[in-house]
């Protein structure tokens, strides 16, 4: 009997430190944002902000220079590089870029553009999902 009780307290003990140390488990481990580390020489999160710049010219040029909601870019750009990023998991991976563009115009010089590229690996698919002039 001692024995069962015990056992039974060590079990209870450790389910205890268990819950405890996944209570205090950062939150970016499931569906929070989590820092990408160095992203410049980072190939698929340079070419998700070669994407990003590529996709808002061709929706630039299908509506004929008119701003949206989720792109009120109205010049087209130059990729340059991704500064910074950070992804999130979601249906699939939500990447936030902070990407680096010139004005195809010539003026201005470098830019910074905040970029939402959702990727689902599944079903080879990425998606734009804004592109606004960051503050910087």
């Amino acid at each position: 009997m001692a024995r069962t009780v015990t056992t039974s307290t060590l079990l209870l003990i450790s389910l205890l430190v268990v819950a405890t140390a996944a209570a205090h488990a950062p939150a970016a481990a499931v569906g929070g944002r989590r820092d990408i580390k160095d992203v410049a020489a980072n190939k698929e999160v340079q070419s998700l902000g070669r994407f990003a710049v590529a996709e808002h010219n061709r929706r630039l040029r299908r509506s004929g220079g008119v701003a949206t909601s989720s792109d009120p870019v109205t010049v087209l750009l130059s990729f340059r590089a991704v500064a910074a990023a950070q992804e999130q998991v979601v249906a699939g991976v939500a990447y936030y870029l902070k990407v680096v563009a010139r004005d195809d115009r010539g003026g201005g010089g470098d830019r910074p553009f905040d970029a939402v590229v959702v990727v689902k690996a599944w079903l080879k698919s990425r998606e734009l999902v804004s592109f606004t002039p960051s503050p910087k």
